[in-house]
């Protein structure tokens, strides 16, 4: 989703995949970015919610993040994956508390699963179309379950809502939401931040690929996950 090389910033890029095997008091789904596997630059901020707790765990929602070609059809394929997988944790954990987070390419896979998405891509995804989904209800299983949403760098960053963080707030991403769908992914809004710094190549539109992996690091990664810890009560 984004015009630099994230092998350089990847935290990891030899990880194995990993689901949700078992119940756990608090359970955190990531998605990652374009060319990155499992768990990726996310897991500075999964360490820092899961700091000092029992029974919290972390699973990625699979999508082919890692293969050249058409960026409509991996989205697509996130959407499905994520789908199954939180209604299928939820029917076998229903007293679990689930986060939900992406970056970049994962940040439109971890979006369009809540509010829907389809539509022309644009960016490094034009030339294809995204297929039409469904939201998923905010008040329902598996939807209601859901306590934290975080987006970074999210290529369908919409300018000025109230749940955007950081210097970039006030710009719309490369991608952004046209305003029925923007309005779905409001209804998530008191759970939801879209962390987003100025000159970010995908959330800001902008040509500073520092500023897209700027989320990670030590220090900043305490910002959102103490907001995290926040919306679980620890």
């Amino acid at each position: 989703m984004h015009k630099t090389s994230l092998l350089s910033i990847a935290v990891s890029v030899a990880a194995p995949l990993v689901t949700a095997q078992q119940c756990n008091k608090i359970q955190i789904f990531t998605a990652v970015g374009h060319g990155e596997n499992y768990p990726g630059v996310q897991q500075s901020i999964t360490r820092a919610v899961c700091h000092g707790l029992s029974g919290c765990g972390v699973a990625n929602i699979q999508y082919p993040s890692t293969v050249s070609g058409d960026g409509c059809r991996a989205i697509e394929t996130g959407i499905a994956y994520g789908r199954t997988a939180l209604t299928d944790y939820v029917t076998k954990c229903p007293e679990s508390k689930i986060v939900v987070m992406g970056w970049s390419q994962g940040a439109s896979v971890v979006g369009d699963l809540l509010a829907g998405g389809g539509g022309p891509g644009k960016g490094a995804m034009a030339g294809c179309t995204q297929k039409t989904t469904p939201p998923m209800d905010p008040t329902t299983a598996p939807g209601s379950h859901i306590v934290a949403i975080a987006f970074y760098g999210n290529p369908r960053h919409n300018a000025n809502q109230k749940f955007n963080v950081g210097t970039g707030s006030g710009i719309d991403g490369v991608m952004a939401r046209p305003a029925d769908n923007l309005a779905v992914l409001q209804t998530w809004g008191d759970r939801l931040q879209d962390y987003c710094a100025m000159g970010d190549v995908a959330c800001n539109a902008g040509r500073d690929g520092g500023a897209h992996s700027s989320y990670f690091s030590n220090s900043y990664a305490s910002i959102p996950a103490k907001w995290i810890r926040s919306k679980l009560g620890v």
